[in-house]
């Protein structure tokens, strides 16, 4: 047996056939996993320590992809360390525990209750399993593991740097660690790159940038691109039910969109064409695994359900009244992955949308497609321009009565009284499009909860309003003759 194909029989058969298309081999589609790593170490031209190297880059992909399964139970603090000590550690995780001998010493061992480890770790497919890595996290986490002390077993190189990675993100967001901000910038370059050909199922783009599948990575671009147009998101971190919950916060009437992303290799997602009970399931996503488990009025939020894909045929749209009805009227769209990247693209642009604009996206159902997407841009220019008249007319109102009433050649007088009309005027044409009023729930006071990203928008209100205010002033400039208090003083005092 060459040392070539015993390299290249710890692949799997996935990742043999995409070492086939990448080098151009052909004739390989037919063939089982042995007999097709046989095939690539015979056709390949390639010397023993490069197939070497190939291979270990491939393990190095799927122990990353295995480090990044445990993410949601380190994220969730779902990990719980019940016995530590330099020679052994006991750890639970929900159901599962995990006992480590002697990590980082030869005669290290560990031992999990988890099918993974059973079927996989056992059997040689892997070194170790998801639970094992969210332990060695949590121990990094805890200040228990030095790493650079210690080099916990299996984990190195490309591997530990994306577990201290997870470790970094735990940390900024229990506040140990000031956050980074957002790079949006980044996200923005991933998802023009990547996002389609993502959507397609380009399997050797997604495991040698992203360390995943395809299905994952798409999930993780699609929630990008909605935090991208200014939504909150929240990822699902259990192995089922629905993918992504997109929430408009910013709306009048909060919503609740329920996601989920599907790719396709042919670049036409149809799955609903051929299986139509498939309803039956996101159905359950709406209802029983988001609607039902809110409370109060928060089940109001849940209004629509969206799939997105690369494409979908035309006549997919028949089955949107068959779910409204089965849902008790909750809205299925289907969207494109090249028109969610349209509506990221034009946003990012020219940021005008808001949640209430955008809702009518959803609330149409159907195949969204480019041109519904320029009318809502078209729409949010409308409604800008209708909030700007409205702020000028109340300026206009109240600056006209004071003008009347309390200007002389060098002052236009106001008081705290008429000055908080104003702004209380001003702040009511504002809500709830660009801000919310409230009330502290705690001292009762009034409060102002400014609407950030929308800073576009205030930029085009905050602009008209100075331009009204400095006309204003420049128009009591010109007409104004009347003395001030202090020319009026003097002339008393001189007699004149």
């Amino acid at each position: 047996m060459s040392k070539k194909y015993k390299l290249l029989k710890t692949l799997t058969i996935r990742e043999l056939k995409e070492i086939c298309r990448r080098y151009g081999l052909r004739g390989y589609s037919k063939l089982r996993q042995k007999e097709l790593a046989h095939f690539v170490a015979k056709s390949l031209d390639l010397s023993t320590e490069e197939i070497e190297k190939l291979v270990s880059s491939f393990w190095d992909d799927r122990l990353i992809s295995k480090v990044k399964d445990a993410e949601d139970y380190f994220l969730m603090d779902n990990v719980e360390i019940e016995y530590f000590d330099e020679d052994f550690i006991k750890a639970q995780l929900g159901r599962h525990e995990v006992k480590i001998i002697n990590l980082g010493k030869k005669d290290f061992r560990y031992y999990c209750d988890c099918d993974d480890y059973k079927y996989q770790v056992k059997r040689g497919k892997y070194p170790f399993c998801k639970h094992y890595s969210a332990v060695i996290a949590k121990l990094i986490y805890e200040g228990k593991l030095d790493v650079k002390k210690t080099q916990p077993n299996f984990i190195s190189g490309k591997v530990l740097d994306s577990l201290e990675e997870i470790v970094e993100n735990r940390r900024r967001e229990d506040g140990i660690i000031m956050p980074l901000g957002r790079d949006i910038e980044n996200s923005l370059k991933n998802i023009k790159k990547d996002l389609v050909e993502i959507s397609k199922q380009n399997e050797e783009l997604a495991r040698k940038k992203y360390h995943e599948p395809p299905e994952k990575v798409f999930e993780y671009l699609v929630d990008q691109a909605f935090q991208l147009l200014e939504y909150e998101t929240i990822t699902q971190r259990r192995e089922q039910g629905w993918d992504l919950l997109v929430i408009g916060t910013y709306a009048p009437k909060p919503y609740i969109a329920v996601v989920e992303c599907k790719t396709a290799k042919s670049g036409i997602y149809d799955h609903l064409l051929h299986n139509p009970n498939y309803l039956i399931r996101l159905k359950n996503y709406c209802i029983e695994m988001c609607k039902e488990k809110l409370i109060g009025g928060f089940k109001d939020y849940v209004k629509y359900m969206v799939i997105v894909a690369p494409d979908f045929p035309e006549e997919i749209v028949k089955f949107q009244s068959q779910f409204k009805q089965m849902t008790g009227g909750i809205e299925l769209s289907f969207l494109p992955a090249p028109t969610l990247l349209y509506m990221v693209e034009k946003y990012r642009e020219n940021p005008i949308l808001t949640h209430y604009i955008s809702e009518s996206i959803f609330k149409r159902g159907g195949i969204i497609k480019n041109d519904d997407v320029d009318k809502l841009f078209s729409k949010s220019e409308e409604h800008i321009q209708s909030i700007i008249e409205d702020v000028r007319d109340s300026l206009r109102y109240h600056m006209n009565e004071v003008c009347q009433r309390h200007t002389d050649a060098c002052y236009i007088k106001i008081d705290d009284t008429f000055l908080k009309r104003i702004i209380d005027k001003i702040i009511s044409t504002l809500d709830p499009y660009l801000l919310k009023q409230g009330k502290d729930g705690v001292t009762g006071m009034k409060t102002i909860n400014i609407k950030h990203d929308y800073y576009k928008l205030w930029e085009k209100v905050l602009n008209a309003v100075i331009e009204d205010f400095t006309e204003r002033l420049k128009e009591q400039s010109t007409l104004q003759i009347k003395k001030s208090d202090l020319k009026e003083n003097i002339i008393k005092q001189l007699g004149i």
